[in-house]
């Protein structure tokens, strides 16, 4: 009833000669707008009514045309709480729709948090020798990175993702931490290892993997996010073990 008084004051103000109106509503959020369609009198010209143009012989004044009527519509925009603002009238013979909103431009923000949504892969730390060790013996770290590759709509556009990992950062659960570039491999390899110094129960490791995105919307150009993402894995339960000296006979 409140959009019905506004747009048919409205109607009156701006078109006097505006007849019976009718009212559409367009409930989609997007498209925030109320059309007016309406009938508009359009007057017939001076030389219709002048007695002293004859239409016959017979001398008689030239009879007066009904008036005549023609559509018009009228496209009008309105806030969250039913103000209107920014009116215009369509042309009768060919009314536009209303009007779409505009895709906004894609920015890397969206696609960040859009790849935070989803959730990259956390990795699992592997320990050898298992689940124990010994202190002052190289302890071997690893993971198994895994490939993360998405194709999502966001915000009106196909946009493909790619994220690839740089860093991993090793805790050891000892008050100490390592990062490297690498995964680390199993053994006999040795390229990501640790030293525990004391001994201990239930020591707690993971590795947290630093993720950069990228990403190409609409099949365009891949395009690289300067800010990373950080994925923590689970932990890990490990006992150190002092060595204990144990004599042989030769």
């Amino acid at each position: 009833m409140k959009f019905a008084v506004l747009i048919l004051a409205l109607a009156v103000l701006l078109h006097p000669s505006v007849a019976v109106a009718d009212i559409d509503v367009d409930p989609n959020r997007r498209n925030t707008s109320i059309r007016l369609d309406a009938q508009k009198i359009l007057r017939p010209s001076a030389r219709h009514n002048s007695p002293n143009v004859p239409v016959n012989g017979s001398g008689d004044a030239a009879p007066v045309n009904d008036p005549t009527y023609d559509r018009i519509y009228m496209q009008c925009r309105v806030d969250p709480v039913n103000a209107i603002y920014g009116c215009r009238t369509q042309t009768p013979e060919d009314p536009d729709e209303p009007e779409a909103e505009e895709r906004r431009e894609l920015t890397p923000g969206d696609v960040l948090r859009a790849a935070r949504e989803i959730g990259l892969p956390s990795l699992q730390v592997q320990i050898q020798p298992g689940d124990e060790t010994l202190v002052n013996v190289e302890t071997i770290f690893y993971a198994q990175p895994q490939a993360f590759e998405r194709s999502i709509e966001l915000l009106g556009y196909d946009v493909d993702l790619v994220a690839q990992p740089v860093t991993y950062h090793w805790v050891h659960g000892d008050g100490t931490t390592r990062s490297t570039s690498t995964p680390g491999k199993p053994y006999p390899a040795m390229d990501v290892t640790h030293r525990y110094r004391e001994p201990a129960d239930d020591v707690r490791a993971r590795v947290d993997v630093t993720y950069r995105v990228r990403y190409r919307v609409d099949g365009g150009a891949w395009q690289t996010i300067g800010q990373t993402l950080v994925a923590s894995g689970p932990a890990a339960q490990l006992d150190v073990r002092e060595a204990a000296p144990v004599l042989t006979r030769r």
